[in-house]
């Protein structure tokens, strides 16, 4: 039987990664600002985060927006919608979140995937099946390995 030397660095580092447990808060909020930084790409682009432009805005629209002394951008009446994204992280969870709401109606989601009268502008980096978009995906998934490699390091 032959008795291998020099595992104790792994040992250490597999330790480290072990104790980690329920303390990943730092992890999580990094994650929310990676989702948070996409949406507000979005809104300051006027794209999907997967780089699709926005439809523009119906000549009616521009003119109520220009008599009513409003944003020309597309999704910015008051900035509410575009300005007021929250990040709660947790040891295992996080949440970006805007509860704006217009005349009581939340209307982020309408925006988001469209309705009848309102044409889909997505802003927030998931696909139609719910999925993290491609992009974020990636950044979030090297967040996650930075995370473990300063954990261990």
């Amino acid at each position: 039987m032959t008795d291998l030397k020099g595992l104790e660095t792994l040992r250490k580092k597999l330790n480290k990664l072990a104790s980690l447990g329920n303390n990943t808060t730092p992890l999580m909020h990094t994650v929310g600002n990676i989702l948070s930084n996409s949406i507000e790409d979005s809104f300051e682009n006027e794209t999907s985060p997967e780089g699709k432009k926005w439809k523009a805005l119906k000549p009616s629209t521009i003119k109520y927006k220009a008599k009513h002394k409003k944003s020309n951008k597309i999704l910015r009446r008051d900035g509410n919608l575009s300005d007021n994204w929250v990040v709660k992280a947790g040891n295992n969870s996080v949440k970006v979140s805007n509860n704006t709401k217009f005349k009581g109606f939340a209307y982020g989601l309408s925006h988001q995937y469209g309705t009848k009268n309102i044409p889909a502008r997505p802003f927030l980096p998931i696909t139609k099946n719910n999925q993290l978009v491609k992009k974020q995906e990636d950044l979030v998934e090297k967040a996650m390995m930075d995370f473990i490699k300063n954990t261990i390091n």
